[in-house]
């Protein structure tokens, strides 16, 4: 999987930008972001177990003193219900990512659209004559006047 994407990553990604094939750049990105995601994801089912403790310490030693003769009940329960609940934190894991990865990507567009409108037309104003191809051209003199007194 390393030498997989380690390819894609230093071969097709630069081989992208020569051909100027910016769709393939932007697909490949979105690609390995959510491999990211889903690689951090199973990485973080492995200190959930490790989380949970903690958690269970925390609790008991802190607000629910008065519980502590249940922790080794409640870590037993935890112990019967590994299975359910690593999948239950990987659905919420995954889910928050990828509301997280949507929100920025968004967020991304956004700014790429404005940034697109700004290079296309390059002011706040812009003028077209739609009888250009037929010989009626705008007249600049009294726009540039116009644009001036204003």
């Amino acid at each position: 999987m390393l030498v997989v994407l380690g390819f894609i990553t230093y071969y097709c990604v630069p081989l992208t930008f020569y051909y100027q094939k910016t769709e393939w750049f932007l697909f490949i990105f979105d690609i390995l972001l959510v491999l990211i995601i889903i690689g951090l994801t199973f990485m973080s089912v492995l200190i959930f177990e490790f989380f949970e403790k903690g958690l269970l310490w925390c609790v008991l030693n802190t607000c629910c003193k008065k519980d502590r003769r249940l922790g080794e009940v409640i870590s037993k329960n935890l112990d019967g219900h590994r299975g359910r609940n690593s999948k239950t934190s990987i659905m919420f894991t995954l889910a928050i990512s990828f509301l997280i990865f949507g929100a920025s990507s968004f967020s991304l567009l956004t700014g790429l659209i404005e940034g697109e409108v700004v290079t296309l037309f390059g002011a706040d104003l812009y003028v077209d004559s739609f009888g250009a191809d037929q010989g009626h051209f705008l007249n600049e003199t009294v726009l540039s006047n116009f644009l001036v007194e204003q």
